[in-house]
């Protein structure tokens, strides 16, 4: 395998190896002299082993279990007891395969555990799988200090524009209400954290504030343009609107299309007909929305959403003005792109905090990605979709007060998203086993749900406790046979988290356990099942929908599965919205 293609993504991999045997390290070296990338150091005498890994602060270090003087156990134990090298992955090699010996490994604090001597491959693989993860925890630090300093930043940005808002006076009386409207939506927009809701509810207000008869709202993700929500008053039909609503399609960021061409200048654009272009123009409009929905697009104004470091982060695009009778306008004037302007200006403010949380949430979903392949974004952000669907409609038939119901939206879809985060836990001897766990091989899995105290034992916010309900309640059962019920995981001497020895049975049952948790455990199964997974084939979703009817009342909430069922075409727009999305140029 080259460098480019190994599991750090380029980084150089440095090993040092703490064996008393010569020959171990020699064999070692050989194996590993086919991978330029990976450098291997051998510590063949266990008592100068901690200087010399604290000294070279490897990516990797592996601790041979049996050594005169000082054990594998003991130099793992003093390597996690130290501040300069707890946070190194550790492999303990051994000429023992007793798997109470892996356990008390993996207690001391082991990361993975092989038996010498290791096939080549095998060991390479492992090797990479760690220091990958490794590169990924430290970017994740480093990540939550420019958060830090981000904030300061952002702090900033929301004195200067309460400023702006302050300064911003109008003649026009129906101009100084507009105003006066986005000042007072900073700060309710600004609770939202989840970015997609965010930009659903920016285009939801600048639809209206603006008069816009239609929309659609974009977010800039790497070199695509993501089309997250389309909006449309002239729509009735709820089949239609709920093909809009989830709509898929990624933009390039090219000047090709209007909405590329706003992304590269950080431009406001206001077309009074997108079918009447000069040909001079320095962009093109593509008719896909219009030609699919039966729509007739003409006046056009879009707005850039720049971040503090002048970056557009998205795109508000806003169609077809209208008086406030319902009446349509001829066009966009230059009012509209002053309170266009000012509007994507306190929008910034909000999509910055909302852009960092996501991006925090993504490199968690990345880091149990690296443990567990079938843990990726799109299987995350599908399981929040469909669960937000279940939710809604749970809460209208509940008459759940419409602000209440949006706040727990936005939670819900954070705390939905992290569901299987626990998963970073477990040991990957058993996260990866392809075949059948054993009693207590599962016992450690169901661990990954009870690690809600440890990854949100501070409970700053609803979004904190949401995700710590959900992440400990995904797993249980409506008829109380699920887990892990009240179990706690308790922690051994050295502070590692002690997993429970055998399966556990008995768990909480009917609404004991939490609503999200509850919503959750039908959203995920259901995508599971309908997913393609290298071990299995996709369900057909008639057997799914069949399963779900069957196990009501027993592993699901039967009312829940009713409303999911119920929604069932909404559910199938969100399958398409997060697949291979069509590139619309």
């Amino acid at each position: 395998m080259s460098a480019a293609s190994s599991g750090s993504q380029g980084d150089a991999i440095t090993v040092t190896l703490v064996d008393d045997q010569l020959i171990v390290g020699e064999a070692v070296r050989r194996m590993l002299g086919e991978d330029p990338d990976i450098t291997l150091e051998h510590i063949d005498d266990p008592a100068a082993a901690m200087a010399g890994i604290r000294e070279q602060q490897p990516t990797v270090v592996i601790i041979d279990l049996v050594m005169p003087g000082i054990d594998g156990m003991e130099l793992i134990q003093r390597v996690r007891d130290e501040p300069a090298t707890r946070d190194i992955p550790v492999i303990m090699l051994s000429s023992e395969s007793d798997v109470h010996r892996k356990v008390e490994a993996f207690q001391y604090g082991a990361n993975d555990f092989l038996v010498k001597m290791p096939d080549r491959l095998e060991l390479v693989a492992r090797i990479r799988a760690l220091a990958a993860k490794a590169i990924a925890e430290r970017e994740l630090r480093t990540m939550a200090d420019r958060l830090q300093r981000q904030a300061v930043a952002l702090d900033e940005a929301n004195r200067s524009l309460q400023a702006l808002n302050v300064s911003l006076e109008s003649d026009v009386s129906q101009q100084r209400g507009r105003l006066r409207s986005i000042a007072m939506l900073g700060n309710e927009l600004s609770r939202i954290q989840d970015i997609d809701i965010l930009t659903e509810r920016l285009l939801d207000e600048a639809r209206h504030i603006l008069g816009a008869d239609a929309g659609a709202a974009f977010l800039v993700e790497g070199e695509s343009i993501r089309l997250t929500h389309a909006q449309n008053e002239s729509f009735s039909d709820p089949e239609t609107l709920e093909r809009l609503k989830r709509s898929a399609v990624n933009l390039p960021v090219n000047s090709r299309s209007l909405v590329g061409w706003v992304v590269q200048t950080g431009e406001l654009v206001n077309v009074e007909d997108v079918y009447s272009l000069p040909g001079n123009a320095a962009f093109s409009f593509n008719p896909y929305f219009d030609d699919t929905y039966g729509y007739r697009t003409r006046s056009v104004l879009a707005a850039p959403l720049v971040g503090t470091a002048g970056t557009v982060m998205g795109v508000l695009e806003l169609i077809n003005p209208r008086q406030a009778d319902g009446t349509p306008r001829a066009c966009f004037d230059p009012d509209d792109e002053t309170v266009a302007r000012h509007f994507a200006s306190m929008a910034s403010v909000s999509m910055q905090n909302a852009q960092l949380t996501r991006s925090m949430i993504l490199r968690m979903i990345r880091m149990a990605e690296l443990r567990d392949p079938t843990e990726t974004g799109a299987h995350a952000n599908r399981v929040a979709e469909y669960a937000l669907v279940v939710y809604e409609e749970w809460a209208k038939r509940h008459g759940v007060d419409p602000d209440e119901r949006e706040k727990q939206r936005d939670r819900l879809r954070i705390a939905a998203m992290l569901h299987d985060v626990g998963k970073v836990a477990i040991p990957d001897m058993i996260l990866k086993k392809p075949g059948k766990l054993t009693d207590e091989e599962f016992a450690v899995m169901q661990g990954h749900t009870m690690v809600d105290d440890t990854l949100f034992d501070e409970l700053l916010s609803g979004y904190d406790e949401a995700a710590a309900e959900v992440v400990r309640g995904h797993h249980e059962r409506w008829d109380g046979s699920g887990y892990p019920g009240s179990q706690v995981m308790a922690r051994d001497e050295h502070g590692y988290l002690v997993f429970p020895g055998e399966p556990i049975r008995t768990g909480r049952s009917g609404e004991d356990i939490p609503l999200f948790a509850r919503i959750v455990a039908i959203a995920d199964v259901f995508d599971a099942l309908g997913s393609a997974r290298a071990y299995k084939d996709p369900w057909p979703e008639e057997r799914i929908l069949d399963l779900l009817r069957e196990e009501a009342g027993a592993h699901f909430d039967p009312e829940l599965v009713e409303i999911f069922i119920s929604r069932i075409e909404a559910i199938r727009a969100i399958q398409v919205k997060w697949g291979a999305a069509p590139e619309v140029t």
